[in-house]
């Protein structure tokens, strides 16, 4: 009896792996260009938002951040963009196609009121937030890329990558260390929306 079971979790274990095998079969080289290439999608996605944040944002040391980020940020996609070229051999270039950033979106209940009573202060604190939203996925994004990159064995994309994901972090640890003093800019415009007349 426990040679049935055993010969059950075998064919178990076969059918398993050979179900998640059924598209086609590509090379190491072809599969990290495809991840580098969804990579170079999100970075020409955040190369768009942040010049918007640029002219959005009124805070003088936001806009310089911001403004240093977008730089790193097209140093990114060139880098990327030479992995791919590197990795391709002739194969499909890098893609001009931009992601959707995930970033959240309220149910439309409070979207409603939002738009009703949301001051540019306030604005300015939503954007901050899906900031650090979108600079952490790409920290995660570029911490698996970096470990693909080690199991297929691409040395040279290995530093390349860790470049890339130790400017994302810097970012993130930037929006994190000055929020309190963005709060503090902001409040007083936050708090002249306030009504005097709440009630407990």
């Amino acid at each position: 009896m426990a040679k049935k079971r055993t010969s059950k979790l075998r064919t178990r274990s076969n059918t398993s792996v050979s179900s998640r095998q059924k598209g086609k079969r590509v090379t190491s080289a072809q599969k990290l260009n495809l991840h580098l290439n969804e990579a170079l999608a999100v970075e020409n996605a955040a190369v768009q938002r942040l010049q918007s944040r640029i002219k959005q944002t009124k805070i003088k040391n936001v806009k310089q951040r911001l403004q240093t980020h977008l730089e790193e940020t097209k140093r990114q996609q060139e880098r990327l963009k030479q992995l791919i070229s590197d990795f391709g051999n002739g194969q499909k270039g890098a893609t001009k196609d931009k992601a959707q950033l995930p970033i959240p979106t309220p149910p439309k209940s409070l979207a409603n009121i939002f738009q009703k009573t949301m001051t540019s202060a306030e604005s300015e604190l939503i954007a901050a937030k899906e900031d650090a939203i979108v600079e952490n996925a790409e920290i995660i994004l570029y911490d698996m890329l970096t470990h693909l990159a080690e199991r297929m064995n691409a040395v040279s994309a290995i530093a390349i990558l860790s470049e890339s994901l130790s400017e994302e972090r810097a970012m993130a640890d930037w929006i994190k260390t000055n929020t309190p003093d963005m709060v503090a800019q902001l409040w007083p415009e936050i708090e002249a929306s306030i009504s005097m007349d709440e009630e407990e």
